[in-house]
């Protein structure tokens, strides 16, 4: 080997040696861009699905109004093959969102309607993560409650919001009196 090609490849290793260092502080900066703040700690938001409920059943996403119009106008045109399928959709319907608001049953499907607006929340409440509960963290973790913070996203009148509030006083009711609640209603 020359001392030309000699001195080019150690050119070489220094420049990309420099390259490493330069790109493994650039990644310590952007890792370490919201530690200033609140330390290396991971924040997951979380929500009570309850309170999604409440917001989602009186918002423009629950389609009863809707369902109530179609139901009118088959109803009146004599479409009773449309009649019928609305009649079983509305207590099925009910009896989901009774099951969402009383109880812990998972509300993705009512999420589904805000998820492209679930990163701006997480952004603005600081969150790594939104999660509907959380059983266990770490020392190194902080939970915190945006649940108001996704009750917005609904639009939710002051009356909705006085009757989130009110659900934070009340444990989440058992699955199967809801079931038995609806049950008696049928009879």
């Amino acid at each position: 080997m020359t001392k030309q090609r000699m001195t080019l490849s150690l050119a070489c290793v220094v420049v990309g040696l420099a390259a490493c260092v330069c790109a493994a502080e650039q990644i310590d900066r952007i890792g370490s861009a919201g530690s200033d703040k609140r330390g290396s700690k991971l924040r997951v938001g979380t929500y009570d699905n309850r309170a999604i409920a409440v917001a989602y059943a009186h918002s423009k996403y629950n389609p009863i109004g809707r369902k109530q119009q179609e139901y009118k106008k088959a109803k009146a045109s004599g479409d009773t093959k449309r009649v019928e399928e609305i009649e079983r959709w509305g207590p099925k319907h009910q009896r989901q969102l009774h099951r969402q608001g009383f109880c812990r049953v998972p509300v993705d499907d009512l999420l589904a309607h805000v998820k492209d607006r679930l990163p701006e929340v997480a952004r603005k409440a600081d969150v790594d993560v939104i999660a509907w509960g959380c059983d266990y963290s770490a020392p190194g973790a902080e939970v915190v409650d945006i649940t108001r913070e996704i009750v917005l996203l609904f639009s939710p009148s002051e009356k909705t919001l006085r009757t989130i509030e009110q659900l934070k006083t009340k444990k989440p009711l058992d699955l199967d009196v809801v079931e038995q609640h609806h049950e008696d209603c049928g009879k």
